[in-house]
């Protein structure tokens, strides 16, 4: 298992960047793309308040602001995919998607009234839905648990492209948590971020690879 302790965002991006290209074992996915991955990280942020963004995040600010709009207040598109982070979080649906649960609600209530619970968790995962279809939640899972006045948060992740999405993840579900630490009365302290499978698509996005991360291109080739 490799675990990453890192006081920003942007610095473990760099650093899980690199060990990946470096220390990665390369597999064909379901869709015939190559894929370099590391099994069963974890990442812990030291001090979330740092949002600096690293230069050599390919999709930008821009991206990082639109992952965390659609998380905290939904799309407006629809149809695209049979899920999104919002709904699940916010609307959780039944089997039958008649009912829906606000698990934010639930977990700042719960927070509130007995803060130190081991029950503030939320599934993105729904068995009913996503065992069925394509396009699935890659985030499944976050936790909060408060000691103090200092809330600790944890999310856990099946699947994360690296390179590409674990910058605007982060970033985005620090801000949900500072959002639930607001309402509690506290701090979001740290972040722990798991991940199943951390990768990175070294056919697909090379280019971003070469331009971003030049001396770690040899690895590929």
């Amino acid at each position: 298992m490799l675990c990453i302790r890192k006081p920003s965002v942007a610095s473990a991006f760099e650093e899980l960047v690199k060990l990946i290209l470096t220390e990665g074992n390369d597999i064909t996915t379901e869709d015939g793309q190559r894929c370099r991955e590391l099994l069963n990280v974890a990442v812990e942020i030291t001090n979330p308040k740092l949002k600096t963004i690293s230069s050599k995040y390919p999709f930008g600010k821009k991206a990082i602001e639109s992952y965390t709009k659609q998380l905290l207040y939904g799309s407006d598109s629809e149809g695209e995919f049979v899920y999104n982070y919002y709904e699940r979080i916010r609307e959780y649906p039944s089997h039958d998607r008649k009912l829906k649960n606000d698990q934010i609600k639930y977990v700042i209530e719960k927070l509130n009234s007995n803060p130190t619970s081991r029950r503030c968790v939320i599934s993105l995962w729904n068995p009913f839905i996503d065992q069925k279809v394509k396009d699935v939640p890659c985030l499944n899972h976050i936790g909060f648990q408060k000691r103090g006045n200092n809330l600790y948060m944890s999310v856990l992740f099946r699947s994360n492209d690296i390179l590409l999405a674990f910058h605007s993840n982060a970033l985005g579900l620090i801000k949900l948590g500072e959002y639930v630490a607001e309402k509690t009365n506290s701090t979001l302290k740290s972040y722990t971020h798991f991940i199943y499978n951390a990768h990175i698509y070294i056919d697909r996005d090379k280019t971003e690879i070469e331009k971003n991360f030049p001396e770690f291109l040899k690895y590929i080739e």
